[in-house]
C-alpha cells in the first residue's frame, strides 16, 4: 500500500528506494557494510540516476526485485533493480543508479570534500561475480510538457 499513489499504481518514486535497500544490503552482505565505509572515509555517492516504467503496477501485483551491475569503471559503476511480476515473470520496472568511488574529508573551512578514487577490489570482485546487464533508460516524452 506505501508503494502506490491515489490511482492505486506504483508511485514513480518507490524503485528508487527498493534500489537503496538491495544496494545497502549486498554491500552489508558481502561484509562492507555502508556504516563500515562511512567510518573509513569513503563511500559510493549516485552520481545519476533513471528509472524505466515498463508497465503499470497495481496495489494487488506481487513482485521480486533483483539487483544486477550495469558497469564497472576505473572509479565508478553503476546497478540496476529489475523488479518483475511474481505470476507471469513480467519485468515490469527497471531503475539504474550510476555511483563514484570517493573519499570523503573535509577542506579548511570544514566543507565536504570528495575524491574519486579506484573501485577497491572487494566492490570490484563482486560486482563482477554477476552478468551485466542494460540500466534503465528513461523514455522521453513524446510532446513537450508546458507548466
Amino acid at each position: 500500500m506505501g508503494d502506490v499513489d491515489a490511482a492505486r499504481i506504483l508511485y514513480f518514486a518507490a524503485p528508487y528506494r527498493w534500489l537503496e535497500e538491495l544496494l545497502t544490503g549486498w554491500c552489508k552482505a558481502i561484509e562492507h557494510p555502508v556504516s563500515g565505509m562511512f567510518r573509513e572515509g569513503s563511500g559510493c555517492p549516485s552520481v545519476a540516476s533513471a528509472a524505466q516504467y515498463v508497465a503499470p503496477l497495481a496495489l494487488d501485483d506481487e513482485i521480486s526485485v533483483a539487483l544486477y551491475p550495469s558497469s564497472i569503471g576505473h572509479t565508478s559503476f553503476s546497478v540496476t533493480a529489475v523488479a518483475s511480476r511474481i505470476d507471469d515473470g513480467r519485468v515490469m520496472v527497471k531503475v539504474t543508479s550510476w555511483h563514484a568511488w570517493a573519499l570523503f574529508g573535509e577542506d579548511d573551512t570544514g566543507a565536504v570534500t570528495l575524491r574519486a578514487q579506484p573501485l577497491p577490489d572487494w566492490l570490484r570482485d563482486g560486482l563482477a561475480a554477476s552478468t551485466l546487464i542494460q540500466p534503465a533508460t528513461p523514455r522521453p516524452a513524446a510532446t513537450p510538457i508546458r507548466l
